[in-house]
């Protein structure tokens, strides 16, 4: 059977679509954020000296669309930027105690939908699944 037949690039994005709609959904009641918003915040939350473009490298995202959610984090009052002691260009990326806060509430959603997913998938499914999305990961990095 081939990948065109099953039409699996389309088939992965509409599951990916579903599954950030309901993971949306679940965080913004619990935590007012998206499901980027915090991978933002979760990136930073567990680095050191966090650079934008350190976020841009670990979500594999342009650095113009994180500068943009970095602003908006800002100004939601859950990362500030300081300046780097040293490189006076960068900016370093600190989360609030409201981000910080925000980063803990984000836990439940997550877990919801993990555990649908695995109402629906058997252990064996769950890490074959994994192990195939790894593989397309880093074919396609």
């Amino acid at each position: 059977m081939s990948a065109s037949k099953h039409r699996l690039y389309w088939r992965l994005q509409l599951a990916a679509h579903f599954l950030k709609k309901r993971a949306d959904k679940n965080l913004l009641s619990k935590s007012q954020v998206t499901t980027a918003q915090i991978g933002v915040l979760t990136v930073i939350v567990n680095g050191i000296d966090v650079t934008q473009k350190d976020v841009a490298t670990a979500l594999g995202l342009n650095e113009s669309a994180i500068t943009a959610m970095v602003k908006r984090l800002d100004k939601m009052k859950l990362v500030e930027r300081r300046p780097s002691k040293t490189d006076g260009r960068a900016k370093i990326l600190q989360l609030t105690d409201a981000g910080r806060h925000v980063t803990q509430t984000a836990h439940p959603p997550f877990k919801d939908i993990n555990e649908q997913i695995e109402t629906v998938l058997t252990d064996q499914e769950i890490d074959n699944l994994a192990n195939y999305l790894n593989k397309l990961t880093d074919a396609f990095q």
